[in-house]
């Protein structure tokens, strides 16, 4: 799978057809434009495998039965699977299954993309360090210039631009000093 002509990180959760399938997914939900990234260059797909291999882990079995029924009603509806479609298509299904929440048929197709939707959001906009944002896009989409230590008084000020501000992570923020050796240990 390649994002931005870059190999995407190994998998953890999911294989390569629902990574794909998820991708092409969060693609729609933040799309992204020429010169303005969306989801897919954010890697929001690599948050949401790692959140799923870790602390999301109960969600994995929503997940698999969630990924298999929609494409199966994408295969359903449009003779190809929701991959094979156009981003129009896409975007139609999309929006049909977003709105069927008290259907019977589709209620768990909602929930499930309700799901896709804020984990979406949570992958694109939350610290890289998660495995999503990547390259902080999402904060840049929005003007937001990360995990600051602290802010000068002229950018505490009234209309100052936060896009001015270098971006920085929790990565950026971790000690960099070496933890002292303890007495006694063997080095």
């Amino acid at each position: 799978m390649i994002i931005r002509d870059e190999v995407l990180p190994a998998l953890i959760f999911f294989n390569e057809e629902e990574a794909q399938i998820v991708e092409a997914m969060t693609a729609r939900i933040i799309p992204s434009s020429p010169g303005n990234p969306g989801a897919k260059e954010a890697g929001a797909v690599i948050y949401i495998d790692r959140a799923l291999a870790g602390f999301f882990s109960p969600l994995q079995t929503f997940y698999r039965e969630g990924i298999a029924e929609f494409d199966r009603l994408s295969r359903s509806r449009f003779g190809s699977g929701f991959l094979g479609l156009n981003e129009s298509q896409q975007n139609d299904f999309l929006r049909s299954i977003e709105g069927s929440l008290g259907d019977e048929r589709l209620g768990k197709l909602s929930q499930f993309f309700a799901v896709v939707y804020q984990h979406t959001l949570e992958g694109t906009f939350g610290d890289p360090i998660y495995g999503g944002n990547r390259d902080g896009v999402g904060w840049k989409m929005v003007g937001f210039p990360g995990a600051q230590w602290s802010y000068s008084p002229e950018q505490m000020k009234l209309g100052f631009d936060a896009t001015q501000i270098q971006v920085a992570t929790l990565g950026d923020l971790q000690p960099t000093v070496p933890l002292p050796s303890v007495k006694g240990a063997q080095q």
